[in-house]
């Protein structure tokens, strides 16, 4: 039987409770991530990943074609692998040390289109791809578990897993690039019954493809070294997954993409709201899933051996999360005492709200929360499409738009801008790398174009002209006097609907940390686990960590496959690797 709802509609969390810096942060990857909605999905749909050719050099130069078979049309994903350097290889989108990178092509990729993608991705900026190419792709291996794999399978055994766990992955994506970037096909032009119709699930599956080939290439280079050499067991190749790392260019794309932003927040409060309301009796699918989940959190969380800096560190997550198991049958009991069957909020809001269980603990309940209705996340998910462009409403009064501030901007117009380091840096593309940048404005050279997004500069700045004049006077007239104004006006007005859409933090302040905005984007948006800051500029995570490999696709429902405990097989080599909490992967 599904999942019964409450007759009361969805309702999201205030703005304020969940809009700073930090609680946006906490937010972790849930059944509405892009990673795990496009997994769902290909689950859903029975896709399969076919790979049609592999040929690897013993110095691990190579070339794969892999084709995807969704429920309607074919994909497919050309892949070309390079003998590793330390050269060049850095965490820089722009650098040129890949030891791989594809394309992710709409249909067939006929000869023409290996041969065009093999000679213009090298060239990147000065390259175009195809015409029906979704994404190009860059990855390095990591340098600290690639080699140990294949030379533990070359012996005819199974690699460290302990080691494994520490990183999480064989190769970390250095780029995934589509939406017309380097002559990619446009996100809008894919048509909305294309299977990948849902924002970033293009980037994702290339992501997803460059796990399967770095398992199959480190098993490619061991049969090459010795021919009792074994594959990777099924357990371990589902355990890794693909490394990733962002700096400071999401905080931009956070301001970039408001509307984008706010859509993915309010699909998710409804889905948290929808799950609340679900009935939870003991014994039921419901409560079960519910225990079963949060079990499943907390050993993963157990595992986890990053060092935190700016993030609550695991052990306490662990503990929360166990003060909340230990609550629900207590819960259940009262209620079924009463004579009523208890709702999942009876259940899990009450230990929320308890003093002392941290953010993070409590946004891994509602991960799961996310989980007990699959095919109602899945609905919202799938409706994650937005029109992004802002439009002025010139008729408004001037009156009645600084009212609109003084009501939706509330929190920026409160921010001290006069505050020691509350303007202190600016944001700007750096010439040399074509990368974004954050630094204090007093040192940028004359004529950096800013690129900062400042909510609370702008609102305080227009504020203050709507104070001097008439509050009868339309927009409109105001801005064919005053043009300059015309970015905030377009940009106020467009998101006041739209609760979630702007964090309540002020990105020039000497005291932000970009490593939360950053996190928002990596693991709430895009699906990343092991979220891990460095320097509180960066962030180092893992894409699709315990996800179905191919050889899973079109297989028997396995059941839940994210968090996944660190794999024991039989025959796994001694443990061999130093732990590590450095920078190098």
């Amino acid at each position: 039987m599904a999942p019964q709802p409450s007759l009361a509609g969805p309702a999201g969390r205030p703005a304020a409770e969940i809009m700073t810096s930090a609680a946006l942060s906490s937010l972790q990857a849930g059944r509405l991530s892009s990673a795990r909605s496009l997994v769902s999905r290909m689950l859903r749909e029975d896709w399969r990943v076919e790979r049609r050719s592999l040929t690897v050099a013993a110095d691990g130069s190579g070339e794969a074609v892999y084709r995807i078979h969704t429920a309607d049309r074919v994909m497919d994903f050309v892949a070309f692998a390079f003998p590793p350097s330390s050269q060049e290889r850095t965490l820089r989108i722009f650098d040129l040390g890949w030891d791989m990178m594809g394309a992710l092509l709409d249909g067939p990729a006929t000869a023409e289109d290996v041969e065009h993608t093999r000679n213009e991705m090298p060239r990147l900026y000065h390259g175009r791809a195809t015409g029906h190419t979704l994404t190009w792709c860059r990855a390095n291996r990591s340098l600290r578990v690639f080699e140990h794999v294949v030379e533990a399978l070359a012996a005819g055994q199974q690699p460290d897993t302990v080691a494994l766990a520490r990183v999480g992955y064989l190769m970390r994506n250095i780029g995934l690039d589509g939406n017309g970037t380097f002559g990619t096909r446009t996100f809008l032009a894919y048509g909305d019954d294309h299977p990948l119709a849902v924002p970033y699930h293009a980037q994702l599956l290339s992501a997803y493809m460059m796990r399967e080939l770095s398992a199959d290439l480190v098993e490619a280079l061991a049969a090459r070294r010795s021919e009792t050499a074994v594959t990777l067991d099924p357990q371990v190749r589902r355990f890794l997954g693909v490394g990733n790392s962002s700096a400071l260019g999401l905080v931009l794309w956070v301001g970039n993409h408001p509307v984008l932003v706010d859509r993915w927040i309010s699909l998710r409060e409804q889905a948290l709201a929808h799950a609340r309301g679900l009935a939870a009796a003991p014994g039921s699918g419901v409560a079960d899933t519910l225990v079963a989940l949060l079990e499943r959190a907390a050993l993963y969380q157990s595992e986890d051996v990053n060092e935190y800096t700016c993030f609550t560190p695991a052990a306490r997550i662990v503990a929360d999360l166990r003060r909340v198991l230990d609550a629900i049958p207590v819960r259940a009991a009262a209620a079924g005492a009463d004579g009523r069957v208890p709702t999942v909020a009876e259940l899990v809001d009450g230990v929320e709200g308890v003093e002392g269980i941290c953010d993070e603990a409590a946004e891994v309940v509602n991960s799961v929360l996310t989980e007990l209705d699959p095919a109602e996340s899945d609905r919202l998910a799938a409706d994650l499409t937005v029109n992004e462009t802002f439009r002025r409403d010139g008729s408004m009064a001037a009156g009645e738009l600084r009212t609109l501030l003084a009501d939706r901007y509330a929190w920026a117009l409160a921010v001290d801008r006069t505050a020691p380091g509350a303007v202190a840096n600016t944001w700007y593309k750096s010439r040399s790398a074509e990368e974004p940048r954050c630094g204090a404005t007093a040192e940028l050279p004359e004529g950096t174009v800013d690129l900062t997004v400042d909510i609370p500069g702008m609102v305080q700045h227009l504020d203050g002209v709507l104070a001097t004049v008439d509050p009868v006077l339309p927009v409109g007239r105001l801005l064919a006097r005053r043009p300059e104004l015309r970015g905030a006006v377009e940009r106020l007005q467009s998101l006041a609907g739209h609760a979630y859409a702007v964090p309540h933090t002020n990105i020039r302040d000497a005291a932000f940390v970009p490593a939360q905005l950053i996190r928002l984007a990596n693991a709430a948006l895009y699906g990343l686990e092991r979220t891990k800051d460095y320097l509180g500029r960066d962030l180092r995570g893992v894409i699709f960590q315990g996800a179905p490999t191919a050889a899973d696709l079109g297989g028997t429902d396995a059941g839940p496959w994210f968090w996944p405990a660190v794999p024991r097989p039989a025959g796994t080599v001694a443990p061999a690797l130093a732990s590590s909490n450095g920078s190098t992967r």
